[in-house]
This record gives C-alpha cells, structure tokens and sequence, in this order.
C-alpha cells in the first residue's frame, strides 16, 4: 500500500484505511499484518505492525488509529510503501515551529495542546495528531527546540 504524507496531512487519508474497518476488510485489501503484540494470535491483537507503523484496535477488531513513534527513521515494512514524505525527512525530527508554518501555508486549521510532562500534540479536523518532545532538555527552550516524536490520526 502506498502511504503519502501530505495526503494524510491535507485530508486524513493513509491509503485506503478508514477509522472503523475491521480486521478483515484490511487483510482482505492484501494488508496482513508483519507481526503483531507478543503473547497473542493475530486475531486477538490490538495492534498490528508494518515496519514501525502500527494499527490499533479497540475491541480487537475495528480500527481505532494509526500510529508511528519513529518519524525520523520512517520504515513501512514489506507492506507500506512511503511515496511521499511531506517534511519527514531521514534522522531529523521536525521542529513545532517548522510543522506549524507548514500547516498555516497549506491553510490548516490546528489546535495546539500543551499536557502536564510537556509534550505539545497538534491536532488537526481530520483526525491526525502530531506529538512533539523538547529534544534540547536542561536549557531555556522556544518552539524550535520541540521535535516530532509521533505522528498518528485517530
């Protein structure tokens, strides 16, 4: 399946997956999981991977989010092909500053969130997420030293 992130971006869109199609309706677009939670069958796992991208299920079967913690060394598997990769670019973790003026050309609307640990989540209508860590710990910080850790839509 081919994966483009300016896509997802602009419009939710991670190739054909839908938030809510189950299990089966996945493995039958030829999308069958690489490997899955330790301890449990690919039927009862509640997350499925390809590469470092993972699905997540609620009920062990309908698709809850779609997640990646390794967005400077982006790897789809046998199963994911990344054709287009916005701003990800390899070993480098996008700054807040960066990704927001990104978002405000494209003309997307965000709200930005701050939690208690610090981590900022941007958050966009169609349902994509984007979660950013100071990587510059123990100095004065600004906008620019928060980098991209996660990228995911629910």
């Amino acid at each position: 399946m081919d994966i483009n992130f300016t896509r997802l971006i602009t419009n939710g869109e991670f190739g054909f997956l839908k938030i809510g199609q189950n299990k089966s309706e996945i493995e039958n677009q030829n999308l069958v999981p690489e490997c899955w939670l330790n301890n449990e069958s690919k039927e009862s796992s509640r997350i499925w991977r390809y590469g470092n991208f993972e699905l997540h299920f609620d009920d062990k079967t309908h698709l809850t989010g779609i997640f990646n913690d390794y967005v400077d060394e982006l790897d789809g598997g046998e199963s994911l092909n990344v054709m287009d990769n916005w701003i990800l670019k390899k070993g480098i973790h996008p700054t807040l500053d960066e990704v927001t003026n990104e978002l405000t050309s494209k003309k997307l609307n965000f709200s930005k969130d701050t939690d208690s640990l610090g981590l900022i989540t941007i958050k966009l209508n169609n349902g994509v997420y984007m979660i950013f860590e100071n990587l510059n710990e123990g100095r004065e910080i600004s906008q620019g030293d928060y980098g991209m850790t996660v990228i995911g839509k629910k």
